[in-house]
């Protein structure tokens, strides 16, 4: 989508699994492979975010394998894969194999994860899994994961067992919150995810960019906001975000009626 001379933006799609059965995350997905949307992406949570629960929160790494058989074009990723529900090894290995299965077609999207006491956390403690307390111990964990998944990656060959690599290394875009982790993003050489509103976007977008020129990593910025009709005929609340050097829009679904508001805009094109 061009927004003036030389300036063009991504549009990706997000979805909540937990709102519709999975023969229409199918569906959605065959629909819009090789139209507007560059990237499919899913969530990782044990439990629905909405209260009227009637489907499950489907695995994200299970669903993206479904979806790659159905899809041929269409990129796919996990916006984003919290650190604490798996270990380095497993997110290497879930990765390794969904970029096998989609001809390289996978994102890997990484969170540190949520505090606890913040409002996601009681899925987690219904499972008894521990939340770190510290923002610094969450922010080490990340990045052990990050530095440990590609050494898994980059694995030599000849190293007994024998290990795979994947075909070509997904890239890693990093969930932040703070401007604290995106300069460690830019350090470990990934891309930023964040809010589209949040109250220091401009602040933590200008420190991942600076950083991210000292440390010579190729600075890829995404927001994601909620579906809209309204976006497919107007730049109203996209400009100024291009205008921040936001390099990529992920629409997320919030609600039932997002699914066929899509699948009934055919093959549609941003202005």
């Amino acid at each position: 989508m061009p927004l003036r001379q030389n300036v063009i933006v991504i549009f990706d799609l997000h979805v909540n699994q937990s709102l519709v059965p999975h023969d229409e995350l199918y569906a959605l997905a065959e629909a819009i492979d090789e139209g507007a949307f560059e990237t499919l992406w899913v969530l990782d949570h044990f439990a629905a975010l909405q209260e009227n629960v009637t489907h499950p929160m489907l695995d994200p790494f299970v669903l993206l394998g479904a979806l790659a058989a159905k899809t041929k074009s269409l990129r796919l990723g996990i916006l984003v894969a919290n650190v604490v529900n798996r270990q380095p090894a497993v997110l290497a290995q879930a990765s390794t194999s969904l970029q096998f299965m989609s001809n390289s077609r996978f994102t890997l999207g990484l969170g540190a994860g949520a505090s606890p006491t913040s409002r996601f956390a009681a899925e987690h403690h219904s499972l008894g899994i521990e939340l770190r307390k510290k923002m610094a111990d969450r922010h080490a964990y990340l990045t052990h994961s990050v530095q440990t998944i590609r050494s898994i990656w980059q694995r030599d060959s000849s190293a007994t067992p024998i290990i795979v690599a994947p075909p070509t290394e997904p890239n890693i875009t990093i969930g932040v919150n703070s401007s604290e982790l995106a300069v460690l993003a830019a350090q470990l050489s990934c891309s930023i995810n964040i809010r589209w509103n949040h109250e220091s976007l401009s602040t933590i977008v200008a420190k991942y960019r600076t950083e991210a020129t000292k440390c010579g990593t190729q600075a890829n910025i995404s927001v994601w906001m909620p579906w809209s009709l309204e976006h497919t005929q107007n730049q109203e609340a996209i400009s100024p975000l291009a205008d921040l050097g936001v390099d990529r829009v992920i629409f997320l679904t919030t609600e039932k009626q997002h699914f066929s508001e899509l699948m009934n805009l055919g093959s549609f094109s941003f202005p």
